[in-house]
C-alpha cells in the first residue's frame, strides 16, 4: 500500500481479531458481504487471501477502492449481498472458505454521507444505502398511517407505534417533513417527558425502523443467508455480526434450523453456543461495537 496517500477512514472494523481467528487454515477464497470502508477486507487481504467484497453504496465503495487499490486479490461488487449467486463467478460458488457478514451501518453513513441517518444533522431525509429509489422522505411523507404504524411496530419494536404514526400524519398534513432534525423534533416533543432523557433517545427506534424499511434490510438478509450453503465449501466458516435483535433473531433461527444434532441432519455445526460479544476494552476504544453480537457456523 502507498502509505503517503491519506484517506480519512471513519469506521473501525468491529471484533477484527475475533473475525480473523475463525478463518480456516489454508483458506484461499473469502467473501466479505459488507465491505464498507474496507477495514475487514483489508485485514483479510493482508493475509494474502482472495477477497470478494459486496457494497451497495457506490460512494463508500469508492473510498474502499482507493484504500485497497494496490491489492491484486481484491474483487468488488456494487450490489446488495443477496445478489452473491448472480455476481460471483461459477468457479467461486461452492469454493469459498470463509464468509463475513458485518450487518452494522458504517459510521461513514452517520458522519459523512449527509443523508439524514443521524437526527443530530439537519439534512434532507434520505437514509438510502444506495441502489434503491425509495427514501426516508418518501416513507415519512407518503406512507399511510397504517403503514407507518406497521414499520414502527415491526422494525422499531415500539410500544407507541400507533401514537407516533398518528402524530407524524398530523404534522405532515400541516407541512412536509423535510429534514432529519425536523423529524427528531416532532418525535422528541411528542414523547412523554419521563422518556425524553433516558439511555436511548426517543427518536432512535423511529429512525431505525425507517432505515430498515427504506433499504429493505431484513428481507435482503433473509434472502442472502439462504445462499450461504451453496457458496461455502465443505468445512467453510461463516461469521455474522448483528447489531439489533431483529437481525440476530433471523440469524439465530437460520443456524438453529440448519444445525446438525444427534436427532436431526443439518448443514451446519455451530462454533459458538452463546453469542460472542466485544470486550470491554474494544467497547471503550470503539463505542460503535457495543451492541455487536457474533454468531459462527461451519458447513459440514
Amino acid at each position: 500500500m502507498d502509505n503517503n496517500e491519506e484517506l480519512e477512514i471513519v469506521h473501525t472494523p468491529v471484533m477484527l481479531k475475533e473475525v480473523l481467528s475463525f478463518i480456516p487454515e489454508n483458506a484461499k477464497i473469502v467473501v466479505d458481504a459488507t465491505l464498507g470502508e474496507g477495514g475487514h477486507t483489508k485485514a483479510m487481504l493482508d493475509l494474502n487471501l482472495e477477497v470478494h467484497s459486496f457494497e451497495r453504496d457506490s460512494a463508500i465503495l469508492e473510498i474502499a477502492k482507493k484504500r485497497l487499490k494496490n491489492y491484486d486479490k481484491f474483487h468488488y461488487y456494487n450490489n446488495t449481498y443477496d445478489k452473491m449467486i448472480e455476481e460471483l463467478d461459477d468457479s467461486i460458488i461452492g469454493n469459498v472458505d470463509f464468509m463475513l457478514y458485518d450487518l452494522g451501518v458504517s459510521l461513514f453513513h452517520f458522519k459523512k454521507a449527509e443523508r439524514g441517518f443521524s437526527f443530530k444533522d439537519n439534512v434532507r431525509l434520505d437514509m438510502r444505502l444506495g441502489l434503491n429509489e425509495k427514501s426516508a422522505y418518501d416513507v415519512i411523507n407518503g406512507y399511510s398511517e397504517e403503514e407507518l404504524e406497521r414499520i414502527f411496530r415491526e422494525y422499531g419494536e415500539m410500544n407507541n407505534a400507533r401514537k407516533m404514526a398518528n402524530i407524524i400524519i398530523k404534522e405532515r398534513n400541516r407541512r412536509k417533513i423535510e429534514t432529519s432534525r425536523e423529524l427528531e423534533n416532532i418525535i422528541f416533543h411528542n414523547t412523554d417527558k419521563s422518556q425524553r432523557y433516558g439511555k436511548i433517545h426517543p427518536a432512535t427506534l423511529v429512525f431505525q425502523a425507517i432505515r430498515i424499511e427504506v433499504n429493505d434490510e431484513l428481507n435482503i438478509l433473509e434472502k442472502s443467508i439462504l445462499n450461504i450453503p451453496s457458496i461455502l465449501k465443505p468445512s467453510g466458516v461463516v461469521v455474522v455480526m448483528s447489531y439489533h435483535s431483529l437481525e440476530d433473531r433471523i440469524i439465530k433461527r437460520f443456524f438453529k434450523e440448519n444445525e446438525k444434532t444427534k436427532n436431526k441432519d443439518g448443514i451446519f455445526k455451530l462454533l459458538n453456543n452463546k453469542v460472542k460479544l466485544p470486550t470491554n476494552e474494544e467497547i471503550k476504544s470503539n463505542p460503535a461495537s457495543r451492541s455487536a453480537k457474533m454468531r459462527i457456523a461451519q458447513k459440514l
